[in-house]
């Protein structure tokens, strides 16, 4: 299997990031790792073994990213402001460097599809919520989208804005992201066994607000066999993956 790696100090986040790159070609997937890890999530935790088939074949290509959760929803500070916007600036850094870096290796712009699972999803989410033009589409495996469940009630313009469950409520049903969205694939999951609780009632909130404004995600609430670990994601990724390609 094909593997690269580059690193570069982003200026709008204060720190260097990486990004690991498996894969020769096929779709572009920008993969974002779970609460407080880092862009060897998956390989850590099986997933790219798991993936082996796809990225050998041609059929994916997975762009794994770092993140900044200790300066922001994981930040020891207790100015949530300045954690917010550090969150805004996770955003930014995603669509104005990373994506940059995702169009040189693929030789031009393309539409990289966002994955991601707990912190992950809600980052895979959130990005493709607020530029979906920009993105094919995203998995989310037990995200959490609302962030605010991270911030104490806290909330200020940088946390609304990268908050789904907040922002889409408030959307007008005549918003013109809404059609772009109904043209992308748009996959939420998440179980009801270990740990699932911590995400279930905003999975939930999302499915009745996509309802109630015509935004169509594909949900699956699946049993207790469902847990809030790698044993159902690395199942879940690679089954929800085959549908799409």
């Amino acid at each position: 299997m094909k593997y690269e790696e580059a690193s570069w100090y982003s200026d709008r986040l204060h720190r260097e990031m990486r990004v690991k790159i498996y894969g020769h070609y096929g779709m572009p997937i920008l993969a974002f790792p779970c609460l407080n890890q880092q862009s060897d999530d998956f390989y850590n935790n099986g997933m790219i073994d798991t993936l082996a088939p796809l990225l050998d074949e041609g059929k994916i290509k997975l762009f794994c990213v770092d993140a900044n959760d200790d300066q922001t929803v994981s930040s020891p500070s207790w100015d949530k402001a300045k954690a917010g916007r550090n969150l805004e600036m996770y955003h930014q850094y995603i669509i104005k460097e990373v994506l940059p870096f995702i169009y040189s290796k693929q030789g031009g712009p393309c539409e990289p599809l966002l994955v991601g699972m707990s912190m992950g999803g809600t980052h895979a989410s959130n990005n493709f919520f607020r530029r979906p033009e920009l993105f094919a589409g995203f998995i989310s495996l037990s995200g959490q989208y609302n962030i605010g469940e991270y911030f104490s009630g806290y909330v200020n313009e940088d946390i609304y804005n990268n908050s789904p469950v907040t922002y889409l409520r408030n959307m007008p049903s005549d918003h013109p992201y809404i059609g772009i969205y109904n043209q992308k694939k748009m996959i939420s999951v998440v179980g009801r066994g270990a740990f699932e609780y911590l995400v279930l009632e905003s999975n939930y909130a999302l499915k009745t607000i996509a309802e109630a404004k015509g935004i169509n995600i594909d949900f699956h609430f699946w049993d207790e066999n469902s847990t809030h670990d790698w044993p159902s994601w690395r199942y879940q990724l690679p089954y929800f993956l085959n549908k799409i390609l």
